[in-house]
């Protein structure tokens, strides 16, 4: 993970970068539509499928969608050289791992916490790929990535237990919705680990006998 090299990081912004862009430009869609994009339990069951995705890529305000853009480029930062999101199309591989997630974690929201209503936000879809990277990491046995990993784990039981921070509840005048977190947490993980294994398994195939 700590091993530089700019040719592969560089190439790896693609799928960070459309991933931002596509925030702002909700963001400003919603300023003229503000109930179009969350997600709405209410109107998801009325047949609005939508926002199975787009509720994760709109926010409740600028200082959410900032602190959220902030995240994107730190989790492209540390782990922008995994292998594991895609040696030829990293883009791709990148955005189709951010909409698995997105879908996934609303199937959780609306199957097993169904108090929450309404949802704003990419911070689920981050703890993801966040996992996802570290697991990759450790497949690429670089043991770091194990303590990030933990340490995801660590942050998110400690929120269950204690409640998330008001600081930033403030901040993005919106309750933190730990649920989603939890959720990108383990979806992440296990998507990392049945890539990890895919992977290995076709590399060992290839190798000549």
């Amino acid at each position: 993970m700590f091993e530089f090299d700019r040719a592969k990081l560089i190439a790896s912004i693609g799928g960070p970068a459309i991933l931002l862009l596509l925030c702002v430009l909700l963001q400003l869609a919603q300023s003229a539509y503000p109930d179009l994009f969350m997600y709405d339990r209410a109107l998801l069951a009325g047949g609005q499928w939508w926002r199975l995705l787009s509720g994760h890529l709109v926010h409740t305000n600028s200082a959410h969608l900032l602190l959220n853009g902030v995240a994107i480029v730190a989790v492209w930062f540390v782990f922008g050289q995994s292998c594991l999101l895609g040696k030829r199309h990293p883009v791709v591989a990148y955005l189709e791992l951010t909409v698995v997630l997105s879908l996934l974690i609303s199937a959780g929201l609306w199957f097993w916490f169904p108090e929450v209503q309404v949802y704003y936000g990419l911070s689920g879809v981050l703890h993801g790929l966040f996992c996802f990277a570290a697991v990759s990491e450790l497949f690429q046995r670089r043991w770091s990535g194990g303590l990030l990993l933990i340490g995801c784990f660590v942050k998110v039981g400690w929120e269950l237990l204690a409640g998330p921070s008001a600081a930033t509840a403030s901040m993005i005048e919106a309750d933190v919705a730990v649920s989603s977190h939890l959720l990108g947490t383990l979806f992440g993980t296990l998507i990392g680990v049945i890539v990890g294994v895919i992977v290995g398994v076709s590399t060992r195939r290839k190798k000549p006998e």
